[in-house]
């Protein structure tokens, strides 16, 4: 496989999971997933993965922008700048010949694009409640993982077996060093069964006290977690130093995979691919032996095989599972690397890979330059969602904010956070699906936002009784939809365009999507 293929299989593994996590539009989903099926079965190059591209663009523009999350405004903008780079290289044909000559060309601007998302995300939690123990969002996914950690799979905390799984395949890796080989040597089964028992005992005895410190620990797991974003971010331009930032984060995306983040693992992984050595990712394209045959697929294809069965899963509601076969596809992938780096060899020399590398035109930045400019619309006074500041506990609405380098809100310049309504009551049962889970009762809603729910209830054809308070007058209508006041036909540009989170008038600001 070329490297161009290994790549476009990655990413649209990425493009798949994500309508994938629940099957909300079942028709596209399986139409979508048989197209790229059909292109993977010829292998991936730039005339097949165009339309699978445009085909990713169009649909959530068209059903649910821009009420759509971080990740899925990530891949629209990178699917413009790939859709833009295929067609520059085809018409550009004599300069870059090979799907591997756009890959190179488009490389850089990935890569940039990674690495302003992980620091924009890593700044906009530089907060004071992002540090609070009492409503971190580190918290919140420090105690669902302690959960997932403590539930039991045949009577035995999940924790064990993939602590126990772990082990072994360090092991795996520590036998492979130089001089050691591979082969099965007298007492490896003993020392396996003692590292595996190890293993058990060690997370049994995890579970045990981590709820007792994981409070404690909050403050440092998020500092940790800004160090990783904002700085890892913005250090991923060193090669040197992309080796160990390329295994935190990948550590990081598979952890959170488990509680329900599959679909970004998978961007993020094949975003974080484009920093890997051409030598590594052809030892990723390798072919691998399928086990009990005499057969060979080309890893890429196992880790499609595993992602498809991985959102399968993930529609039925088994997050679990969807993870781990998730999980299993990237260790597939990832395997022939890590045993060439654990082996110490020459050969396993992590060169990195250098931004500047590529004959990128500079307009094709203008990619990476809109997401930039998306992630600073929340402190100029625009949208508060679809931002980057995704379970970063990050304020801007009102006179302050709880940013700690911009808390006077120096950047503001609109105030459409600031023209909100006041639920006095609220049914929660009538949220759109993206805010399901919350409770409005004595919150406040942005009127933009408030405006988007409107025009979906008018469609819909629903009859909405309310009770709210809007500068200063309280509101009691039977039917928001047919009120002379709030009525809302049509979308406005801002409605079109802005998307709001639900503001907490007071207090610390609690975790939110």
């Amino acid at each position: 496989m070329t490297r161009f293929a290994t790549f476009a299989t990655l990413y649209f593994v990425a493009l798949f999971l994500e309508p994938a996590e629940k099957w909300r539009h079942p028709w596209f989903t399986a139409m979508f997933l048989l197209l790229g099926l059909a292109a993977a079965t010829r292998g991936f190059s730039r005339r097949s993965l165009a339309p699978l591209l445009l085909l990713a663009t169009i649909q959530p523009l068209l059903t649910e922008f821009p009420d759509v999350a971080n990740h899925v405004n990530v891949e629209l903008v990178c699917n413009l700048v790939l859709l833009a780079a295929i067609g520059f290289t085809l018409r550009h044909q004599d300069q870059f010949g090979s799907d591997d000559d756009a890959f190179d060309l488009v490389r850089p601007v990935l890569q940039v694009t990674l690495m302003l998302v992980y620091a924009l995300a890593g700044f906009a939690k530089l907060n004071r409640d992002f540090l609070d123990p009492g409503v971190s969002c580190v918290g919140s996914m420090v105690d669902d993982l302690t959960r997932l950690a403590e539930r039991r799979v045949a009577g035995v905390p999940l924790a064990v077996p993939v602590a126990v799984a772990i082990a072994l395949a360090a092991m795996a890796l520590l036998e492979n060093r130089r001089g050691r080989g591979s082969s099965a040597r007298p007492g490896q089964a003993w020392r396996a069964g003692l590292v595996a028992a190890m293993a058990g005992l060690v997370s049994l005895v995890g579970v045990g006290v981590g709820r007792q410190v994981g409070a404690a620990l909050v403050p440092i797991m998020a500092c940790v977690v800004i160090a990783w974003e904002l700085g890892g971010g913005l250090l991923l331009a060193v090669p040197r130093l992309q080796a160990p930032l390329l295994a935190f984060s990948w550590t990081m995306h598979a952890s959170l995979s488990f509680i329900g983040f599959v679909h970004f693992g998978a961007l993020a992984f094949a975003l974080l691919s484009t920093f890997v050595p051409d030598r590594f990712m052809a030892l990723m394209a390798a072919p691998m032996a399928v086990p009990g045959t005499r057969r060979r697929v080309a890893r890429p294809a196992v880790y499609l095989g595993l992602a498809i069965l991985a959102g399968i899963l993930s529609g039925l509601g088994a997050r679990i599972p969807a993870a781990v076969c998730f999980n299993l596809g990237t260790l597939v992938m990832l395997w022939p690397v890590l045993r060439t780096l654990a082996a110490r060899t020459p050969e396993a020399l992590w060169p990195g890979v250098p931004i500047r590398r590529g004959a990128a035109p500079a307009w094709l930045f203008a990619g990476p330059v809109c997401l930039g400019l998306l992630g600073l619309t929340g402190y100029v006074g625009l949208r508060t969602a679809g931002n980057f500041t995704m379970f970063s506990n990050l304020r801007t609405e009102g006179a302050t904010s709880n940013h700690l380098i911009l808390a006077d809100n120096r950047l503001k310049r609109w105030d459409y956070q600031e023209d909100a309504v006041h639920f006095t009551r609220f049914d929660d049962r009538l949220v759109p699906p993206s805010y399901r889970g919350q409770h409005l009762a004595g919150m406040e809603l942005p009127v933009v936002e408030f405006r988007k729910w409107i025009y979906q209830w008018t469609a819909e054809g629903r009859r909405v009784p309310l009770e709210f308070v809007y500068a200063g007058e309280v509101y009691r209508t039977p039917d928001i939809v047919e009120d002379p006041v709030w009525r809302t036909p049509a979308r406005s540009w801002a409605m079109r365009l802005l998307d709001f989170r639900v503001i907490q008038p007071e207090g610390p600001n609690r975790c939110r999507w």
